[in-house]
């Protein structure tokens, strides 16, 4: 018992508020070193990465994708103190691979092309999938080169430009390493010219982040909901992580915004049929079932790719009533949900920025972006603590990202009412 009481607990608690201590130390003082050893320690858990980076962009501590040049086996930090995402971490990367890139360039410095990268890594440790996947991840960006370039074919042909780019690496190591030298010791093969990068569109905003997911697992330069952030503020009150922890049923109704992941069409064993689906957001995920007539009035919503808005409730389950579940009454797609529920704009404005040029700009601005939405203008006395607003009977806006940008860049603050 005077064990137990004594020394068992003091000995713990010691323990823990010392390791407490070391950590809170390294993180207030060491902000990136610290949070690039905890994403390096949780590198094969998604969901924790996905945690960490989210808690990296909270303190202020840049997340950075892979690079060629400044990325290591694990999560490091930069020059600039950023944290630079880890080659381990990309998926079809073997630790040879990432050992072969790494250890050359800390022998004979920094890549400078693409082309310089496959004359100098081991291609037998580096293989065709291992390029791939370091292109879908954004590791040769810094070359100034589109992805979707490294992936095109030539009209006819079978054949990636990333093919010919590993072909002509294959070809200069072969030429290095053959016993053909002249008498001088120079190598007598003929050096295959570089081939030309392809003209070709850039791939989309959800190409290229599906890619980055598909091979590391989370979204790295961006969100596929970043385009939608002024919906998701102004006209959700819940998010996806809410729909995994209903604890009880609310006559409230709640709306949340996020991206189709996956689809399943089936049948019942009746032969009824019935979906379930994947929605997304920034910070969760949750599967969703449809039955009967909700299932016949959503089901062509239900497309993988597709951002939708969800409105419903939070009730008891029909045949569990100590379980619960998200009830859907409705369905938008989310592409056109501003220009729906958008009834009024209200921009606000310090008395003291008011004066003709002002006005000028701004009518210039509303002109360009003309639509049905109408338009309310706050003027604020701070000084005074005064504000008045004033709606426009003549002038309705569009409120589109174009508009949305141009207040943003004049530091005029917003908001969008139902």
């Amino acid at each position: 018992e005077a064990f137990a009481a004594y020394a068992f607990n003091k000995s713990h608690s010691t323990c823990y508020s010392f390791v407490a201590f070391q950590t809170a130390y390294l993180k207030a003082n060491y902000p990136a070193e610290y949070m690039a050893a905890v994403l390096t320690n949780n590198m094969n858990d998604i969901k924790k990465v996905t945690f960490f980076m989210e808690e990296c962009r909270r303190s202020g501590v840049e997340v950075l994708g892979p690079d060629i040049n400044e990325s290591y086996r694990k999560f490091a930090v930069n020059d600039k103190g950023q944290v630079r995402f880890g080659l381990g971490a990309i998926k079809g990367i073997g630790g040879a691979a990432v050992d072969s890139i790494v250890n050359e360039r800390k022998e004979n410095g920094k890549y400078h092309s693409i082309f310089d990268v496959v004359k100098r890594v081991d291609l037998r440790s580096a293989n065709k999938k291992a390029f791939e996947n370091l292109t879908y991840a954004g590791a040769f960006d810094s070359f100034q080169a589109e992805r979707s370039q490294y992936f095109f074919e030539e009209p006819g042909s079978n054949t990636t430009f990333l093919e010919r780019i590993l072909k002509y690496g294959n070809s200069h190591q072969a030429s290095l390493s053959s016993a053909q030298a002249s008498l001088f010791g120079e190598d007598s093969g003929v050096e295959m010219p570089e081939p030309s990068f392809p003209r070709c569109e850039p791939w989309g905003t959800i190409q290229k982040l599906s890619r980055e997911k598909e091979v590391v697992g989370v979204y790295i330069s961006g969100h596929p909901l970043d385009d939608y952030k002024l919906e998701i503020k102004n006209f959700c009150n819940a998010s996806v992580s809410d729909i995994n922890n209903i604890t009880e049923a609310s006559d409230k109704e709640v709306s949340i915004a996020g991206i189709v992941t996956s689809v399943n069409h089936r049948m019942t064993k009746t032969g009824k049929p019935f979906g379930i689906f994947t929605i997304e957001d920034y910070d969760d995920s949750a599967e969703i079932v449809l039955f009967s007539k909700d299932y016949v009035n959503f089901k062509n919503y239900l497309n993988q790719g597709w951002f939708l808005y969800l409105k419903g409730r939070f009730q008891k389950k029909f045949y569990r009533e100590d379980e619960f579940e998200f009830k859907i009454h409705q369905m938008e797609v989310l592409q056109d949900l501003r220009s729906k529920l958008s009834k009024s704009f209200l921009i606000r404005i310090n008395l003291e920025k008011l004066n003709q040029e002002f006005v000028e700009n701004l009518s210039t601005l509303f002109e360009n972006n003309k639509g049905n939405c109408q338009l309310k203008v706050m003027v604020v006395d701070e000084e005074e603590e005064i504000k008045v607003t004033m709606p426009s009977k003549n002038v309705r806006i569009d409120p589109n990202n174009d508009l949305i940008k141009d207040l943003e860049g004049m530091e005029i603050p917003f908001k969008i009412f139902q």
